[in-house]
Order: C-alpha cells, then sequence, then structure tokens
C-alpha cells in the first residue's frame, strides 16, 4: 500500500494535536498556549492538588519541627553535665572516664603539655576556643584579637521556640565574667518559615532561614576587638597637620551578632545558623579533638561540607546510613532561601 493511501482518523489526528501542544508548553517564558477548555479544566483541578500536596508536606515539616524541639529537652540534660565538666563544677567519676577508642596519645599529650605549660588543670580550659578553630567555616572568621575573648566562652546552647510559636531557634553563647564587655549571654535568632511561598505555592523545599536577629554586645572602654582604634593625621591647607582619631574595622568572630544586615551576608550567616544548631552544639568534643571530619564528614569534600544543604526527608533515611553522600549537592543557595534541618 501507497504512503499516500493510508488513512488517520479524525479522533487519532486529534489527539497527536493535543500531544503535540502539550509538549510544546513553555512554562519559562509565562506563557501556556491555549488547552482545549475541557483539559484546561482538569489541569486547574491538578493543580489545586498539587497545592494541596505541598500543604500537607509543610504541615509534615512542622511536626517534625516539633519532634526536635521535644527530643531537645531529652538532649539537654547531657548538655548540661558537659558544661560541668567543661566548667569544673562537675568531676567526672572514674566509669565515666573510661573510653577505649578516644583520641591518639601524641594528641593527648600534646594537649597536656600545653595544660601544664599555662597551669590549667580545671575542668576542660579552652574548651569551645579549641572546637571553634578545629572547625574550617568558623576558624577563618576568628581574628587574633578574639581568642582571649573566646577563652571565656563556658557553654553554647540551642533554645528552639514553643510549639505555639512561630518557627525559630536561638544560639546561645553563655561567658564568664571578662574584661571585655557587660552581657553574659549573647544570642543570635533564626526565624524558619515550611509554608511554601506565594509566589510558588506548588512546592515546599523544607523549613527555610528566612530572616536572624543577632544583639548588641556592650563592650568595656577600650576593649572592642571588632575595630581598631588608630590614630591618623589630617593635611590641612598650608602644609598643617591635625591629628585626628578613628576605628577601623577588622576580622572578627563577634561581627557574627552585628543586627540584621551587618557584616555577613545572608547566605554565610544563614549557613553558620545550621552549623551551629546540627553540627557544633551537639558534637562539640568531636570539633575539640578535632576527629569531626573523620566522624561526619567522610563522604564529602570541602565543597560540600561547607555547603551541606538537606532536606528532613533526607535526614530520615540518613537515620539508616547516616551521613552518606547527598543526592544533588547544593554548592550555593542564594540569601533567604538556605534550606535547614
Amino acid at each position: 500500500m501507497r504512503p499516500s493511501s493510508i488513512r488517520t482518523s479524525p479522533s487519532l489526528m486529534q489527539q497527536c494535536s493535543l500531544t503535540v501542544r502539550l509538549r510544546d508548553l513553555r512554562p519559562a517564558s509565562g506563557h501556556v498556549r491555549r488547552l482545549p477548555a475541557v483539559v484546561e479544566r482538569r489541569v486547574s483541578a491538578l493543580k489545586k492538588l498539587q497545592r494541596e500536596y505541598a500543604q500537607v508536606e509543610a504541615q509534615f515539616y512542622k511536626d517534625l519541627y516539633n519532634l526536635e524541639q521535644k527530643y531537645s529537652a531529652f538532649y539537654q540534660p547531657l548538655f548540661d553535665k558537659r558544661s560541668e565538666i567543661i566548667n569544673a563544677t562537675c568531676e567526672p567519676t572514674e566509669g565515666e572516664c573510661q573510653w577505649e577508642v578516644g583520641v591518639q596519645e601524641a594528641a593527648w599529650e600534646e594537649m597536656e603539655k600545653e595544660y601544664e605549660s599555662k597551669g590549667q588543670t580545671a575542668g576542660v580550659p579552652r574548651f569551645w576556643l579549641t572546637a571553634f578553630k578545629n572547625a574550617k567555616i568558623l576558624d577563618r572568621m576568628i581574628g587574633e584579637n578574639d581568642e582571649l575573648v573566646l577563652e571565656h566562652l563556658k557553654d553554647v546552647k540551642i533554645k528552639f521556640s514553643g510549639v505555639e510559636e512561630p518557627m525559630s531557634f536561638t544560639i546561645e553563647f553563655v561567658f564568664k565574667s571578662n574584661e571585655y564587655f557587660f552581657n553574659e549571654v549573647l544570642t543570635k535568632t533564626y526565624r524558619i518559615r515550611s509554608e511554601p511561598d506565594d509566589s510558588d505555592p506548588f512546592f515546599s523545599q523544607g523549613p527555610k532561614i528566612i530572616s536572624s536577629t543577632g544583639c548588641e554586645i556592650y563592650w568595656k572602654e577600650g576593649k572592642n576587638v571588632i575595630v581598631n582604634s588608630v590614630k591618623q593625621q589630617k593635611c590641612e591647607g598650608h602644609g598643617s597637620v591635625v591629628p585626628t582619631s578613628g576605628d577601623v574595622p577588622r576580622r572578627s568572630f563577634f561581627t557574627y551578632f552585628y543586627p540584621e544586615g551587618g557584616v555577613l551576608d545572608a547566605t554565610t550567616d544563614y549557613k553558620l545558623g545550621y552549623f551551629f544548631r546540627k553540627d557544633l552544639v551537639p558534637k562539640s568534643v568531636l570539633f575539640f579533638i578535632n576527629e569531626a571530619s573523620e566522624y561526619m564528614f567522610k563522604n564529602f569534600d570541602e565543597e560540600a561540607q561547607e555547603a551541606r544543604v538537606f532536606t528532613f526527608k533526607n535526614i530520615l533515611s540518613d537515620s539508616v546510613t547516616k551521613f552518606r553522600q547527598a543526592e544533588g549537592r547544593i554548592p550555593h543557595c542564594k540569601p533567604g532561601s538556605f534550606i535547614i534541618i
């Protein structure tokens, strides 16, 4: 039979035409070629179902957040005990000190020599400073003048908002009385949302940090490590010189507490909040003994380590194979859309 003699039914031609029109939809352009009214009506129903799915998924993330908030109460006695040992308010028993797999003997000997040279034997001196410096994301922020201040850091805590309150968490940095500032506690609060954005109601990517708020640091006179007070000479007309003074900003961890819109860009700020909440605070001893990378990041290169972005579903599956290589690594998150867990 010659090709010209093949006959095609009208219904088949209509289906082919509809298929082509569906294939040619271009949502990226913002315009959709018009479908037959009956099909467009059905697509509208499907879109409504998709929006309802996103809303249910958002509730799932809220419930999971509330579960994390609940279990934070079970973690707290362990963190309190840790703080007591670090700050020499409690001496661990012989049984509590037995640990077969500890750090290498050479590492212990080096720490012991350092403490003996400084006459420090109470608690675990410089615990948080050492943990900070062993975390690459924090070490690059710590200026030379910060270390003396961070030696006074007693504890770092994570506080979650209540079940009926808007989702947020606060990082509390508790300091001993010191010569640098009057504050006993420095805080950084991160607000979270899990609902789909109004501009994109069909997708819920999990809770996202949407903003942060630092705190005012009340520095004692001449002790502000964020700026360097320098004397300058200003040249006036006719060669005269007038002495002036000014503050020159310098690298410091304490810029982290600047109010919203301060020194840190949003992506770095949110990344730090995530890091404190999920890594450094609950696993601080691993950073102190510099074994965090061995235990936590075996399957991550440096880029992935600094931008570990997971959804809650990743973490649920990771309970079986913890910290496995995430599918679809995200090396950079635009400000305002950093996904947290």
